[in-house]
């Protein structure tokens, strides 16, 4: 039998599969439509043997939209000024993978091997954010049946082929679960994935906030414990004692290492575009030759603007000028199938932290630093939604309103499928509702229990409206989505 762990674990690697054989399938039966879109040039010297030919059979369909910047910084580095606007970590990961791959199978090229190995590290890692999330969704829910089938919809995500393409989505989504499961157990070490987030998004900067949050709980709890009342010289008291000045370095380490990679990132970004004036000879001609036709900035460039800004920082500036992107930028008559495209998960994500609120009003307006632990246990049996939901709450909450206001709405889908952790909570929560879920029943059925990818909402026999709802969101999007993406079409 399998228990839910390894459930998830099974699960997450035959969603996998069963995406890659989508996206081939849809990718072979319809013709690819042509997006005015980026294209990363190919060097036309460079061989290609039935083995290269036969990977861009397989995977091509996971190649589309941005996986191009990310395929192009792998084999290049960031040769064009609008290729600053996607982080690092997840290209050089491909680079130094495809490099070991090319040593064991030396007949693949270089856009081969990038291909292959990007896919890899998305599997992999897929896999790893899937039991990571599970793991987080129990200690956070206190109940395995609605963390287990919180996992479950985050395999099948409604954004579920970024994924698998060539993006960053799933590297993005283990290193943020990790982090926030982390900064619960107080580890010491949590920065160190918190700055792997942020060189892998930008908005890898916003989890900073859950090591804080944690800390700065504990830290009041201890003088609530010690001194009971608040006062001034208690106060004082309490900010010289040396448990408390550890905290306090402590928390400044946690900021100070978690930023210090992006910090360097953007140093490196002002040396390359703006100091050094011979890197054309470093960039290969066909690369060169691309830039011009297109009128890409090249480094060295005296035309890259953001270099003499006050603050030379490549990413805001770049996501402006090739991407329109801004205060209600996106707010035209056009863009309405867009926010349609965007409503279900937007409408889930407020849904969410409206019932929160509702249920735990004085908790959340007092940041959870009033309400006595004895009363969070009673509220968290007899409530949907537990207490400590609260710092996810104020995360969603933050992501959710940068969304709506400044990024392409459609991206809101992808963006928060691999950031927040309430869209799987909320959905699982509602279908945990239902009288054919209770503890003592388990998470699946005894059949279900004895196969590897079979889960519940294969064989339930009994679907609310809201499952049906619920189960059709996830499995719809992610069906689009494979056809979709997979022939160069627009989606989220």
């Amino acid at each position: 039998m399998y228990g839910p762990r390894r459930k998830i674990f099974w699960f997450a690697v035959t969603s996998r599969i069963t995406v890659l054989s989508l996206q081939f399938i849809f990718n072979i039966l319809c013709p690819d439509h042509y997006a005015d879109a980026f294209r990363s040039p190919r060097d036309k010297s460079e061989r290609v043997s039935v083995y290269d030919n036969i990977i861009t059979l397989l995977f091509n369909g996971l190649t589309r939209w941005d996986g191009q910047y990310f395929i192009h910084i792998a084999k290049y580095g960031y040769t064009y000024e609008n290729t600053l606007a996607f982080y690092p970590l997840y290209p050089t990961l491909i680079r130094f993978s495809a490099a070991c791959i090319r040593k064991v199978f030396y007949s693949l090229n270089v856009n081969s091997s990038i291909i292959t190995a990007a896919i890899l590290i998305n599997g992999i890692c897929f896999v790893k954010s899937a039991i990571i999330f599970y793991d987080l969704s129990k200690v956070v829910l206190k109940n395995t049946n609605t963390a287990y089938k919180a996992a479950v919809l985050y395999c099948i995500n409604p954004a579920t082929i970024f994924f698998s393409a060539i993006y960053s989505e799933s590297l993005f989504a283990y290193l943020t679960y990790y982090s926030m499961l982390k900064s619960i157990d107080l580890d010491i070490y949590v920065a160190f994935p918190i700055s792997l987030s942020i060189l892998t998004r930008s908005n890898g900067m916003v989890n900073i906030g859950f090591p804080m949050y944690f800390q700065l709980r504990r830290l009041y709890n201890d003088f609530v414990t010690k001194y009971g009342k608040f006062s001034l010289s208690t106060l004082c008291q309490f900010l010289f004692k040396m448990t408390t000045l550890k905290s306090i370095c402590l928390m400044c380490n946690t900021v100070i290492i978690s930023i210090a990679p992006f910090v360097l990132l953007q140093i490196y970004n002002y040396i390359i575009f703006c100091v050094s004036q011979s890197n054309e000879m470093l960039i290969p001609q066909h690369i060169l030759n691309h830039g011009t036709i297109n009128n890409f900035e090249l480094p060295g460039s005296s035309n890259v603007e953001w270099c003499d800004t006050m603050l030379p920082v490549a990413y805001s500036y770049v996501q402006k000028k090739y991407w329109n992107i801004g205060f209600f930028k996106y707010y035209t008559v056009k863009q309405i199938p867009n926010f349609i495209l965007a409503l279900p998960i937007l409408y889930i994500m407020i849904t969410c932290m409206i019932e929160y609120v509702i249920e735990h009003t004085k908790y959340f307006c007092t940041l959870g630093f009033v309400q006595r632990a004895d009363k969070i246990e009673i509220c968290a049996k007899v409530k949907k939604y537990p207490t400590e939901m609260l710092v996810f709450i104020f995360h969603g909450l933050f992501m959710t309103i940068f969304c709506i206001f400044f990024v392409h709405i459609q991206v809101s889908t992808r963006l928060l499928c691999s950031a927040s952790p309430l869209i799987y909570w909320y959905c699982a929560s509602t279908m945990c509702c239902a009288s054919h879920c209770n503890e003592k029943r388990g998470c699946e059925c005894i059949e279900n229990m004895y196969s590897k990818w079979k889960v519940f909402f294969f064989t339930q026999k009994e679907y609310t409206w809201k499952d049906k709802l619920i189960l059709t969101y996830f499995l719809g999007y992610a069906i689009v989505g494979c056809f979709m993406f997979s022939n160069f079409l627009p989606w989220t």
